[in-house]
């Protein structure tokens, strides 16, 4: 087996249970290739535990086994699945929803993997060569495991070589549709990066539409295939949704029908968010909930936009439009902006602003998307409802 021996005083937090292997605190290595197992080790020789060879998130790789004699094998991958099955069984039972994660990474014990439920159709996500190097095993573990209908998968690494797409099963025509909260939404599991709904937001629609909906005029930035609004449309007198991207639109209105709601009845604009500030201004539109869910990072040809740089001037340009005692729904995904900062960003901006708030709620993640207790980038959802007051 090959070796990775940790430097000086580096061991502690792997004994505690910390699942990333960072390449910095790693004083000498055998020749490893992504892919390889290999035993982590003390300066002294002591053993800590097995992992792979997967570069993610400046990482070596990640912790598979604190056992030095387990085998990683199809077995291996097998009770790991059967174990997150068993801790999924409410999401197969419960009425009005059929999609949802079933593996989540080092949550569940294998950091760089993923694997989604939509409607009996599996999509595995790779996120480095390494972890794609176990494919044969993972996907034999997984028929042994999971019913299913289908199995896609995509790879979040870059190689020419390696195409996602269909795996095996009955293929089916997209979009395919699933339902959530009793709300219906396409999925394309073989188009591109992405498949038309973020499972990781479905606590957070729910409330949107149970509590901030009502009577209400909503507003959802970065629209995406409009799931904020389609949700909410249940319940508002209107939404609207703003989003740069020239495919959001027709798919907003395919959601928009599959639940049955006149797309021409609500409004969409393929606009950037900045614009669309300036545009509603212009034109004293207002509204009552506003949703603000970014990219952690986006290009235009206009500018650059970062989380962490520049969130709070999302914010400032959401204030004028937004109603007294108006909501605003501010979500990011950015795993490495702790939820402390986060908060703190919220509170400084609308404080120099001079504005009175209550923060009503704090999201994170669902159920489903199982956290590891010992490594903060894994609970990397987090949603502030903030509400002005007089």
């Amino acid at each position: 087996m090959k070796t990775a021996i940790l430097n000086s005083g580096k061991e502690t937090k792997y004994f505690n249970g910390y699942p990333l292997i960072e390449e910095e605190d790693i004083y000498q290595q055998s020749a490893l290739n992504s892919g390889d197992l290999f035993h982590l080790t003390t300066d002294k020789g002591m053993y800590i535990a097995t992992g792979y060879v997967g570069r993610q998130h400046k990482g070596l790789g990640w912790v598979l086994s604190y056992d030095a004699d387990e085998e990683i094998n199809q077995s291996f991958f097998e009770r790991l699945f059967e174990a997150a099955k068993q801790e999924r069984d409410y999401y197969y039972h419960i009425d009005g929803t059929n999609a949802f994660r079933l593996f989540n990474g080092e949550g569940d014990g294998v950091g760089g993997l993923t694997i989604d439920h939509y409607n009996g159709h599996l999509l595995i996500q790779w996120y480095s060569q390494g972890i794609y190097a176990f494919r044969e095993d993972i996907i034999a573990a997984m028929t042994q495991v999971f019913e299913y209908t289908s199995i896609y998968e995509k790879t979040r690494f870059k190689d020419a070589d390696i195409q996602g797409g269909f795996v095996m099963g009955e293929a089916p025509e997209f979009p395919i549709v699933i339902e959530e909260n009793f709300t219906f939404y396409n999925v394309h599991l073989d188009d591109g990066p992405m498949t038309g709904i973020f499972l990781d937001q479905k606590e957070v629609r729910k409330k949107i539409r149970d509590y901030y909906s009502a009577e209400r005029h909503v507003l959802n930035l970065f629209s995406y295939t409009g799931a904020f609004s389609v949700i909410a449309a249940a319940q508002a007198t209107q939404t609207t949704s703003v989003d740069l991207a020239n495919r959001s639109r027709p798919m907003t209105e395919e959601n928009f029908g599959l639940n049955g709601i006149d797309p021409k009845s609500q409004s969409l604009y393929v606009m950037d968010t900045f614009d669309y500030f300036k545009y509603a201004e212009r034109h004293n539109l207002s509204y009552d909930t506003i949703v603000i869910d970014p990219p952690s990072f986006a290009r235009n040809k206009k500018k650059t936009f970062s989380v962490v740089k520049d969130y709070d001037k999302l914010i400032e340009g959401a204030l004028p439009i937004l109603k007294e005692r108006g909501t605003l729904v501010l979500s990011t995904n950015h795993s490495m902006y702790t939820l402390k900062a986060f908060k703190n960003m919220i509170k400084k901006t609308l404080s120099n602003k001079g504005i009175n708030y209550q923060i009503d709620e704090v999201m994170g993640l669902p159920k489903d998307f199982k956290t590891h207790p010992h490594y903060k980038p894994s609970k990397y959802l987090k949603v502030v409802f903030v509400t002005l007051m007089d």
